[in-house]
């Protein structure tokens, strides 16, 4: 388990760190919109983790078709094993919702993202800051079932 949150993190830190080879900026101190949770269902173990849109840079950004003008948080769901390697999520089925306090949860659409083995979903909710987001995920594997709630707090820039 602590492998796999650790394998999660650093491909949160990836998304958020990469600058391509843009020369580096210097860190301005800002409460960040991340939050983790993980959870293990039918062999698989799921970490969902949050990153606001605007600490992605333009190249992550690209790749998973997220627009930078838009404020709001990514939702990034890693599925492996036990170990932290790729495992191939089989029957896995995901459903998920995401609201802020001021407003009822809504459906939110995950879309698989497979590289190099891995499997990863990716879910985009836009809200305006300052916000508090909770997320709910609910999974289902080989017969068993599992839940992760999480929250996020996006903070105005």
């Amino acid at each position: 388990m602590r492998i796999a949150c650790s394998a999660a993190a650093v491909l949160l830190l990836a998304l958020v760190a990469c600058s391509g080879d843009q020369a580096p900026t210097p860190a301005v101190a800002m409460p960040a919109a991340s939050a983790a949770a993980s959870t293990t269902v039918g062999g698989a173990t799921l970490q969902a983790s949050t990153v606001a849109i605007a600490d992605l840079n333009a190249t992550v950004a690209g790749r998973y078709g997220i627009d930078l003008a838009e404020e709001g948080v990514l939702l990034l769901v890693t599925v492996r094993d036990s170990a932290g390697n790729g495992i191939d999520p089989g029957d896995l089925r995901l459903t998920a919702t995401a609201g802020t306090l001021a407003e009822a949860p809504k459906p939110l659409d995950l879309r698989a993202i497979s590289t190099d083995g891995m499997t990863d979903y990716i879910g985009v909710f836009r809200a305006v800051a300052p916000a508090s987001v909770h997320f709910r995920l609910s999974a289902a594997r080989s017969g068993a079932r599992a839940d992760i709630a999480t929250t996020a707090e996006l903070q105005p820039r």
